[in-house]
């Protein structure tokens, strides 16, 4: 069989240009751009605690995760030392306390360690240079941010709480029609 000069040059380029795409294809990506995964463990499970799944989605399935983790990387960069610091005492308290991670306390028991952290009830020599009372708040209005905010800012997937909210979206200031 006999190729024509630009069947070979048609050829030629699609595998070229296959080849130049193959080292994408095998790259991984961090699922986290400033967090690692025990610490996004341990800050889901806090984020899912502050608004849970119940009839309705939590936290974790308006991905406030990712929202707060793209939030630091992009726009706060200054608070990243105050979530690594409060994820890392948060970690150290639980230990000591239960002997166990945050996240693998039950749902209860994390209840009551966050009772703690909102007054400063958990064990000080953990909290230096944090307040545990002030990362709390920190995550609490991030979790909230990233739960009913706008989905083209990384949180509300899917438009979660405007469902549950039953609101029209996209949002659209003064075009809302509440039902």
């Amino acid at each position: 069989m006999r190729l024509s000069r630009r069947k070979f040059i048609q050829t030629v380029g699609v595998l070229s240009g296959g080849l130049l795409c193959m080292p994408s294809c095998t790259r991984s990506f961090p699922e986290y751009r400033v967090f690692s995964s025990g610490e996004a463990v341990c800050l889901t499970a806090l984020c899912e605690q502050i608004i849970p799944a119940d009839h309705d989605p939590g936290a974790t399935d308006a991905g406030v995760i990712h929202f707060i983790d793209k939030l630091l990387h992009e726009r706060f960069p200054h608070l990243l030392p105050l979530y690594q610091q409060g994820i890392a005492a948060l970690e150290a308290s639980c230990s000591r306390l239960y002997g166990t991670r945050f996240a693998s306390l039950p749902t209860a028991r994390q209840i009551e360690v966050m009772q703690q952290m909102e007054t400063d009830a958990l064990p000080e020599e953990y909290w230096t240079g944090i307040k545990a009372s002030a990362f709390f708040r920190q995550v609490i209005r991030n979790t909230m941010q990233g739960f009913y905010g706008p989905p083209r800012h990384g949180g509300n997937k899917n438009y979660v709480s405007y469902r549950m909210l039953k609101l029209d979206f996209p949002l659209v200031v003064g075009q809302n029609r509440y039902t």
